[in-house]
């Protein structure tokens, strides 16, 4: 096995933290800034959506560009060198563009157009720097250092929202992450070769396959599944349902719930963040010990336990406590998932399985914070974590069926 070649792994994943920051602010904060226009959770949440629907549509195309993309600047830089910038603009003009609805969606569509058509190339500089066989740890160290900017934007960042009163809502916050994009840019680019050594064609399309192409793959390995594919591949469907739903209506719960401020609603939500990224090696070691299926079944229990607790506390360490069991329960279902389903495609249709795997999770952020804003505006606030519930209780159910109880089950 080569050796990771570890300044520019960790240099690349700088870019991941900043990527993360900005996802989670833009997850907590956005639906409150819509609140000004759109009192509806339900109209909030299509609009969150929004993103899912974009990555969708342009990685597929974004990925075969980026393969034949020949320059100095290499195959994946050129994306980064125009994106990133464009992104940090438009990301930081979010809270400044609120003067009419138009105004703040035009320049979300701009965000989302500029954050998707990098995000994809970013992802495979990793293995365009890194040998095959010592992917796997360098895929780990981005994704920890992915778990910690999200972190660090919802404890650290979020609160600043509330604390320059002569500034518009949440421009702080979002400035600060804009400046880290910027910042993590320059570390990236100096960390990377503009000809890398491992580059290969499909690197980028391969983890985002065209949406025809997912489909016409779903319908044959619907068809000609192995055991258990089904079930797991709908469990999978409700379990990414029910996270999306938290993630993107959770602030919406907080503000107007619990009556605290958006940088509190941040940092409640990045506890469980936290617990996510302090469980995530724990719950892989366990799931190699007791099996994929036994572990995301014990992660889909603990989170239809704690959701309807954490629904009916209020603000304080009880709540504390029980959205940090969120994020263990989490790490036990999300951690073994990808492994378990690209071990159901045997060797012959990892990529295949992989994308059913990316389409299963796109089309659960999609509808998921539509459909609980929609029973939000209903029943109440409150409502959030019983629909989530609901979700890790049909989760849990599919799993019975599908999920084998050890690793080495799956065909």
């Amino acid at each position: 096995m080569r050796a990771v070649p570890w300044p520019r792994v960790l240099g690349i994943a700088t870019g991941s933290l900043a990527l993360a920051a900005i996802w989670s602010l833009y997850n907590v904060f956005m639906p409150l800034l819509l609140g000004a226009f759109l009192e509806s959770r339900a109209a909030r949440g299509a609009i969150m959506g929004l993103d899912n629907v974009i990555a969708v549509l342009l990685i597929p195309v974004v990925g075969a560009w980026s393969d034949r993309l020949r320059g100095r600047w290499g195959r994946r830089l050129p994306f980064l060198l125009a994106g990133v910038p464009l992104t940090a603009v438009a990301f930081a003009a979010l809270p400044w563009a609120t003067a009419a609805l138009w105004t703040l969606i035009a320049v979300d569509v701009v965000f989302l157009l500029a954050i998707t058509a990098y995000r994809a190339p970013l992802v495979a500089l990793m293995p365009d720097h890194v040998a095959p066989d010592a992917r796997p740890v360098a895929n780990g160290a981005i994704t920890l250092m992915g778990a910690v900017g999200g972190v660090f934007a919802l404890v650290g960042l979020a609160p600043l929202a509330e604390r320059f009163p002569g500034l518009p809502f949440a421009a702080a916050p979002f400035a600060v992450a804009a400046a880290l994009a910027l910042v993590a840019l320059a570390v990236v680019v100096a960390s990377s070769f503009r000809h890398p050594p491992f580059v290969e064609d499909g690197a980028v399309a391969a983890d985002a396959p065209a949406p025809t192409t997912l489909v016409r793959d779903l319908r044959a390995s619907w068809r000609d599944a192995p055991a258990g594919t089904r079930p797991l591949l709908v469990g999978l469907f409700f379990a990414f349902f029910g996270f999306a739903a938290v993630e993107a209506q959770f602030s919406a719960f907080a503000t107007d719930a619990l009556g605290v401020g958006a940088g509190r609603a941040g940092t409640l939500l990045g506890v469980a963040s936290a617990a996510f990224v302090v469980a995530a090696l724990p719950a892989g070691a366990l799931a190699r010990r007791v099996g994929e299926g036994v572990a995301m079944r014990a992660g889909a229990v603990v989170l239809v336990l704690l959701l309807p607790v954490a629904g009916a506390l209020a603000d304080g360490a009880a709540l504390m406590a029980a959205l940090a069991g969120f994020g263990v329960g989490w790490a036990l279902l999300l951690v073994p998932a990808y492994p378990l389903v690209a071990d159901l495609g045997g060797r012959d249709r990892v990529g295949v399985f992989t994308g059913l795997y990316y389409l299963v999770g796109s089309s659960a952020a999609i509808v998921a914070p539509g459909v609980a804003g929609a029973m939000m505006d209903l029943l109440g606030d409150r409502a959030l974590f019983g629909v989530a519930a609901v979700a890790y209780v049909a989760a849990g159910f599919a799993f019975a069926r599908g999920a084998p109880r050890r690793g080495s089950d799956v065909a």
